[in-house]
């Protein structure tokens, strides 16, 4: 974990882009160069699939006769969505297709074959069926990046990769200021390079495999009912 937190981050930008005496970019402006370049890191860091930076989670209750619950007000990105049974016991949904969106209505609807699936859906999450109500439900999800405002709000760059930030906030000081950013770009392009590779196998002891995704259904009729 490597916390730096918004005021950090100026000086630092200031450093880099050789304006430390200079005012020509305020304070307001460089840190909404700041939180720009965050948001592009994040977006870096989030690409890098399976390694779940950033993920957290998220549960509520189902009610009857309700198919559709609010995401969460930071939601982007699913991971997963589980069916929790008990203190030690959850099952991992799965996700239904558009076309598939009426498969347990009349009179295609066939009890032998009741699973509860999820669609993200603008701001909702649906499920077909229709679930009974007191379900315990878990979300996994990556969040959006957020703004930092205050001087002590802060972002984790995980291992130095919020240089990144640094470096590209710098660049648009420099743009502004209509001066020379080469070295910058270059700086840059080699922390893309660098984050990219080592972002990448965060388990580096257990190798990549092909999930059984049914394993999880054994039972689940009675589970759920």
């Amino acid at each position: 974990m490597a916390l730096v937190t918004l005021s950090a981050f100026r000086d630092r930008a200031r450093q880099r882009a050789d304006m430390v005496n200079s005012r020509f970019v305020t304070d307001a402006e460089l840190n909404n160069y700041i939180n720009a370049s965050i948001d592009e890191l994040y977006d870096l860091l989030i690409a890098s699939r399976g390694e779940n930076y950033y993920v957290k989670s998220y549960s509520f209750t189902t009610s009857i006769n309700v198919d559709s619950y609010a995401l969460p007000e930071d939601f982007l990105k699913l991971m997963g969505v589980d069916y929790v049974t008990s203190t030690t016991q959850a099952i991992t949904l799965k996700a239904f297709r558009w076309q598939e969106r009426n498969r347990f209505r009349e009179p295609f609807y066939n009890t032998r074959n009741y699973n509860l699936m999820y669609q993200v859906r603008g701001d909702n999450l649906v499920f077909i069926p229709t679930p009974n109500g007191n379900q315990q439900i878990k979300l996994w999800y990556i969040p959006r990046a957020i703004d930092l405002t205050e001087d002590t709000d802060s972002f984790d760059g995980i291992n130095g990769w919020e240089e990144y930030v640094v470096i590209d906030a710098a660049i648009k000081m420099r743009v502004k200021e209509e001066s020379p950013v080469d070295e910058l770009l270059l700086a840059k392009q080699d922390m893309k390079a660098r984050i990219l590779a080592a972002s990448s196998g965060r388990d580096s002891g257990e190798p990549a495999r092909v999930v059984d995704t049914d394993s999880n259904y054994a039972g689940f009729r009675n589970l759920w009912n």
